[in-house]
This record gives C-alpha cells, sequence and structure tokens, in this order.
C-alpha cells in the first residue's frame, strides 16, 4: 500500500511538473514571439509609465537596495551562505543541485540575451547598466535561485504553515526584484515576465532532477 501511495504521488509530481515546464515554456515563447515582431509597446508602456509614477526619492533608494538581491553580487553572497550550511549537514547532492540551478540559469539567460539582442529601455532611467534586455537576468537568476533555495528549505520543514509561509516569501522577494527593474528604468515588464518564466520552467526541471536523483 506504501508503495502504492508512493507511486501515485511520483506520478502527480511528474504530471504537475510537466504542465508547468509547459505553461512557463509557453509564457516566454509568446513574449520571445512579441520581441521578435516588435510589437510589445501597447503592453509594456502603460505599465512603465504607472510605475515610473510611483517614484520617489526614498523607494527609488529601496528598489536599489532590493535589485542589489538579484545582482551577481548578491546571488553569489547568498548562494555562498547556502552552500556552507547545506555542507556542513553533508547534504552534498542539495549543494550540486543549488550550483547547477544558478549557474545553469546564468548560462541560459546568457545566452537567451545573445539571441534576441533586445536594447534596454531608453525611460529615463535611474541607474546605469550594460548588456541587452530580454530576458531580464536579475528575475530569471533570482527565481531559480531563491525557487531553489525555497525548495530545500520546506523539505526540512514538517509544518504546512510554515511550508506555505516559505514559498510566499520566495514569490514576494522574486516579485519585488522584478519590481525594481522596471521600477529603475533598466528593464521592460515584458523582460522581467520572460526571465520568471525561463526561471520558473529551470527551476522545475532543477527540481525533478534532484526529486529523482533521491530515489535512486
Amino acid at each position: 500500500m506504501k508503495n502504492d501511495a508512493q507511486e501515485r504521488m511520483s506520478k502527480t509530481f511528474i504530471m504537475y511538473s510537466i504542465l508547468l515546464i509547459g505553461a512557463f515554456s509557453f509564457i516566454f515563447i509568446e513574449f520571445a514571439d512579441e520581441v521578435i515582431e516588435m510589437e510589445l509597446k501597447s503592453f509594456d508602456n502603460p505599465i512603465i509609465q504607472y510605475i515610473h509614477g510611483l517614484r520617489t526619492p526614498l523607494l527609488g533608494q529601496i528598489m536599489a537596495g532590493i535589485t542589489s538581491l538579484g545582482s551577481a553580487t548578491g546571488i553569489m553572497m547568498g548562494m555562498s551562505i547556502a552552500l556552507i550550511v547545506l555542507f556542513i549537514n553533508r547534504q552534498w547532492w542539495e549543494g550540486l543541485f543549488l550550483i547547477v540551478a544558478v549557474s545553469g540559469s546564468s548560462l541560459l539567460n546568457y545566452y537567451l540575451k545573445w539571441m534576441f539582442k533586445r536594447d534596454r529601455p531608453t525611460f529615463n532611467p535611474l541607474i546605469t547598466e550594460d548588456g541587452y534586455s530580454f530576458p531580464s537576468g536579475h528575475s530569471m537568476v533570482s527565481f531559480s535561485f531563491l525557487g531553489i533555495l525555497a525548495y530545500l528549505i520546506t523539505l526540512m520543514v514538517k509544518k504546512k504553515r510554515l511550508k506555505v509561509l516559505i514559498m510566499a516569501s520566495f514569490f514576494f522577494i522574486v516579485f519585488l526584484i522584478g519590481f525594481s527593474r522596471i521600477y529603475l528604468g533598466v528593464h521592460y515588464p515584458s523582460d522581467v515576465i520572460a526571465g520568471f518564466a525561463a526561471g520558473g520552467a529551470w527551476l522545475v526541471i532543477c527540481i525533478v532532477a534532484l526529486k529523482f536523483k533521491a530515489k535512486i
């Protein structure tokens, strides 16, 4: 009975994983197609105007701090701390998959930016950024990093309410990082959403691989 229940749970997990990967991929492809066709102004511009209308000096400082969480330095610092904790607890495979999730997401983002070569917005940016715009690297890599981190933490927690709180915190922080990129004027909204979608698809793939490895 126990094996049957575990088998059903595994099949359900795989089914939902495939659906999530499909959904994330569909969202990314839709925005990527619009980038190629250069038909995203009607989507991006109203959102940019609204968010830029919220600008204040104090909020600008807060957003600059939040966006640093998704920077290469911020991600590396967070990953280093997480790896130290995981390796101290002899969670070697979890640490390896954390490295794979972050490095794979970074490399994939670099490739996608090179592939689409979308210029950054010029709507009064508050900070200076180099490189191409689509998809947002901050959004994509932070989604992968914080997502795999949240998943690993929930594996150590037994209380369902605490699991829900951890996942809600993950989504909130990732949303703020993406929002900060639009607020600071260095990404279009479509860049951020596509970054979330690509990062989400990669995250699910990493979690499936980790779960599969645990059963070998």
